[in-house]
């Protein structure tokens, strides 16, 4: 069933519980009503007969007092304390008399289909005895006025179900109709692995707003995601294609020649060999781009800032004997130390790559941990600068592969700097060298300095 009937459906369905359950209370409700209003009437008959009855001094003539107050097509009977009846009027020829709750105030009965009402009460007989009289009174207009008002409240119900289906009708098209219009766009996005959003034509903040713009936003994730994985595929296929180039042309030569020239032979190894490591340095760093761009989570370890930052130095320094200047604070701090560790290596190993003097460090630390990286070599163009972390971006392509760079490294500084909420941004100047500014935030700020 789809929803626009289920809508439909339900809102009629419990609009017509609701109204029928009001309407049956009013008809009920004013049913009682209408027996107490006649009751109370009733009641100041029989004590307006009550009073005229004890200022007799003699049964003479009672009975004319009797047919004074009798109800109109009813009886008054009239019985002393031993049950003998000492007057019985009756205004209609059917019998209608009938025994009164002593409980109630007053006694309902269906005689012949007509509602009848009765009551007793104390009267004071001329000889002082205190008899019991029973009025009874036919309520034929009763039952007219509650078959006339049933009948308008069944028309109500019916008039009230129209208006009732309209609105129905206008709230599926508030909601249904956006669901409609989200899946037949899902469905179009998916038959044409396109990305089409919602139009947005109303400025509200309700919720099919709010669902609208959500979606938009999803499909612009996706969108920018699938963008990034073509252009990512497409320079991934395009650095490969050079190294592969290049072992294949060697691979024939050697075919060619076989091993008659010793130094064709050497040469030819060695340009497969170095092509081979720059091919599985090209392959690590991919799949450590991947891992980085997976939701892994944020580990938070307080440990100290300088022997983290020495220890990073010193492997630096043993692997490729560089001078590293460091000025650090001794304080604690709290973040993730294995990301913020994978960080500084990337960037530091690339301050090692592009400057031949020493590489200098500094740190301070407030509410945020700022660190500084600056190499003194050959620097960046302005106009490069930019576009340092997008994959595979390189200044210079001979130089990246001399140096061994694959253009991937800055990308997976970008998306660690990224999980870690840091902000990175880079100062170059052509020939004097780069410094790369690094704040992380900290949990909990920084908690003292020794």
């Amino acid at each position: 069933m789809k929803l626009n009937t289920k809508v439909n459906l339900f809102s009629t369905l419990l609009t017509s519980i609701i109204l029928t359950g009001s309407f049956t209370g009013i008809y009920f409700l004013y049913k009682e009503f209408a027996f107490s209003t006649e009751a109370v009437q009733l009641q100041a008959r029989a004590n307006e007969l009550a009073t005229a009855v004890s200022s007799l001094d003699s049964t003479e003539g009672i009975d004319t007092i009797f047919h004074a107050y009798i109800p109109t097509d009813g009886a008054i009977f009239v019985q002393d304390a031993a049950g003998k009846t000492l007057i019985r009027l009756q205004m209609t020829a059917n019998e209608i008399n009938y025994k009164i709750d002593a409980t109630e105030h007053y006694t309902k009965k269906i005689i012949q289909d007509v509602p009848h009402i009765a009551l007793t009460t104390p009267l004071i007989w001329p000889n002082d005895e205190i008899v019991e009289a029973k009025l009874i009174q036919p309520l034929p207009t009763i039952t007219e006025n509650l078959n006339r008002l049933m009948i308008i409240l069944v028309l109500m119900t019916l008039v009230a179900l129209m208006p009732i289906y309209l609105a129905s009708q206008l709230l599926v098209r508030l909601i249904v109709k956006p669901v409609q219009q989200l899946t037949t766009t899902m469905e179009k996005n998916i038959q044409q692995s396109s990305f089409e959003q919602i139009p947005l034509r109303r400025q509200t903040k309700d919720e099919i707003t709010q669902m609208a713009k959500t979606y938009n936003h999803l499909m612009a994730q996706l969108e920018d995601a699938h963008d990034k994985q073509q252009q990512f595929v497409g320079n991934a296929a395009h650095e490969l294609k050079t190294p592969l180039t290049v072992i294949e042309s060697y691979t024939k030569l050697l075919k060619r020649r076989g091993t008659q020239d010793a130094e064709v032979t050497e040469e030819a190894l060695l340009a497969i060999l170095n092509e081979t490591n720059n091919m599985k340095i090209m392959v690590e760093q991919m799949l450590a781009l991947a891992k980085t761009n997976e939701t892994t989570k944020v580990t938070m370890t307080t440990f100290a800032l300088q022997p983290f930052i020495e220890q990073i130095a010193e492997s630096i320094k043993a692997a490729y004997h560089r001078e590293i200047h460091i000025s650090v604070p001794n304080i604690p701090i709290t973040t993730d130390e294995a990301k913020l560790k994978q960080l500084l290596f990337i960037f530091i190993d690339n301050a090692r790559k592009y400057s031949e003097d020493f590489i200098k460090i500094s740190a301070s630390a407030k509410k945020d941990l700022h660190i500084t990286i600056q190499d003194f070599g050959i620097g960046i163009p302005q106009e490069d600068v930019p576009n340092l972390f997008h994959r595979f971006y390189r200044v210079d392509k001979d130089r990246n592969r001399k140096t061994g760079g694959t253009g991937i490294g800055l990308s997976i500084a970008k998306e660690l700097a990224d999980r870690l909420n840091a902000d990175v941004s880079i100062e170059s100047e052509l020939g004097k060298g780069t410094t790369i500014h690094l704040i992380v935030p900290l949990s909990g700020g920084v908690q003292h300095e020794n």
